[in-house]
């Protein structure tokens, strides 16, 4: 069994590749492609390998005589249906924007040609999210719009029963691909959203996993002589600005980043815990100095706000907060930011916590000024797909036509050096025009007792469960 703060929001492949979502879509579909986050490297799924010369012509070969759990086969037809699917407008899939960037076509039933409409190095670590999850076509044409409560796959497991905003049940596929795998005949996945329930669940054996962001738990588990497994990301535990109203203006923006005290947050919510004091660790190839926040200044940010109000002239600014409901963490973070912003005069804050479904529609469809939100992990090309201008999760509407030309560099480049020095130019973009401020650089730990093996933090914050087994 396997707990975290909130659930998935579908596990449609189509509208699943996103957030949380792409934990129950890996255990009911397998991936065609996994990025492993401590190597860098992308490696072989229900693909046996994605490969290109020249950055623009892919071919992708499947590995032989998978078969969805209806019988029918996951083949190169398969694919090409669901990628056409992602294409549908009603669906309103977060994927399209990816799919929309290449052709294909059937070679034969184990090989699909790929064609990007502009050079792309990068294309691979799109079958590992927003390409990686197929269905088989006939139930998903049988189904139809039930399809998404009743889903059929290849991978490990098959879902059983989901009871929204409690838990999910999934049930050992004997017809996956990867025998033995996987080795338990059960997964559970159990939405607790307090931390300190979830452990508490943990210790009571309710619990195998459990996946935290507060390393104090980490600790605790590792006192009690539980396994804890890390993994750090692109990111950080902080907010996505939106660009709607009154928070789209520079002025408005820019007094925010003043207003936010990384320390006091850090200080209150997470005590011992260092503080970031900037966009990248000062250990990543990408760090620069020029990532670094801007420095807190109550005065300045209220000049930026009257000088805004006086031309626009507008009255008090409201801008709404929105964060998962039920963790003690965010919450009392939510109210530090609020009591923060609220220093100036003009500025009122208001906090919107949300329930898993409703969180994720705020969250996709952009409806928000501020919203608790990572990046969705380690890999830096989740920086095009949050900040370039269409990217499949740009959902706060951010467009700076520097950042794009820097992320479009990462893609059309095969040089390291370049590519580096591009994502340096994207990110000291986004901390000057603040599209992202964070107080405490992201880290996953999943804690399991110590019979539980084979845990590794994937994606954000899942693991891979075919790979997981239990000492009895």
């Amino acid at each position: 069994m396997y707990s975290f703060n909130t659930e998935a929001q579908s596990v449609d492949p189509a509208t699943c590749a996103i957030g949380i979502g792409v934990g129950p879509c890996q255990a009911v579909y397998g991936a065609l492609l996994y990025y492993d986050l401590e190597t860098g490297e992308i490696e072989p799924g229900m693909a046996e390998s994605f490969t290109t010369e020249d950055g623009r012509n892919w071919t992708l070969k499947l590995r032989p005589g998978l078969t969805f759990t209806d019988g029918t086969p996951l083949d190169a037809a398969a694919v090409a249906f669901n990628w056409d699917r992602i294409l549908d407008p009603a669906l309103l899939s977060p994927s399209a924007s990816v799919a929309r960037t290449i052709d294909w076509e059937v070679v034969d039933p184990t090989t699909l040609s790929v064609t990007a409409k502009e050079v792309n190095y990068q294309l691979d670590f799109g079958l590992t999210e927003a390409l990686a999850y197929i269905a088989s076509p006939t139930a998903i044409e049988a189904k139809g719009a039930d399809f998404g409560n009743e889903p059929v796959g290849a991978g490990p497991f098959t879902l059983t029963s989901w009871a929204r905003g409690t838990e999910m049940v999934l049930d050992r596929n004997p017809s996956y691909w990867d025998q033995p795998r996987p080795y338990v005949d059960r997964l559970v996945l159990k939405t607790i959203p307090a931390d300190d329930q979830r452990f508490n669940a943990l210790q009571a054996g309710e619990v195998d996993v459990m996946a935290v962001t507060v390393q104090k738990y980490a600790e605790r588990a590792r006192s009690a002589g539980m396994n804890v497994t890390q993994s750090t990301f692109l990111e950080g535990t902080g907010v996505r600005v939106g660009h709607r109203g009154a928070i789209a203006d520079p002025d408005v923006r820019t007094a925010i980043a003043k207003l936010i005290d990384n320390e006091q947050i850090m200080n209150a919510v997470y005590p011992g815990e260092p503080v970031a004091s900037g966009f990248v660790p000062e250990d990543s190839p990408l760090h620069d100095s020029a990532s670094l926040w801007p420095a807190r200044d109550v005065e300045g940010a209220q000049r930026l706000l009257d000088d805004y109000r006086a031309r626009t002239g507008t009255g008090d600014i409201e801008l709404t907060y929105v964060l998962t409901a039920g963790s003690p963490v965010l919450s009392q973070t939510a109210e530090l930011i609020q009591s923060q912003l609220q220093q100036v005069d003009g500025l009122r804050v208001r906090i919107a916590p949300l329930e898993g479904a409703a969180f994720a529609a705020a969250l996709t469809s952009g409806d928000y000024d501020l919203i608790v939100s990572g990046l969705g992990g380690a890999h830096p090309d989740n920086l095009y797909k949050v900040f370039h201008t269409g990217g499949s999760s740009n959902n706060s509407g951010y467009s700076n036509p520097l950042v794009d030309e820097a992320l479009d560099l990462t893609h059309t480049s095969n040089d390291p050096a370049v590519v580096e020095s591009a994502y340096k130019t994207a990110i000291n973009e986004l901390v000057a025009t603040n599209a992202y401020r964070f107080w405490r650089h992201a880290r996953t730990d999943l804690i399991s007792p110590a019979n539980v093996h084979g845990v590794e933090v994937a994606y954000q914050y899942w693991f891979r469960p075919e790979l997981v087994w239990i000492q009895q």
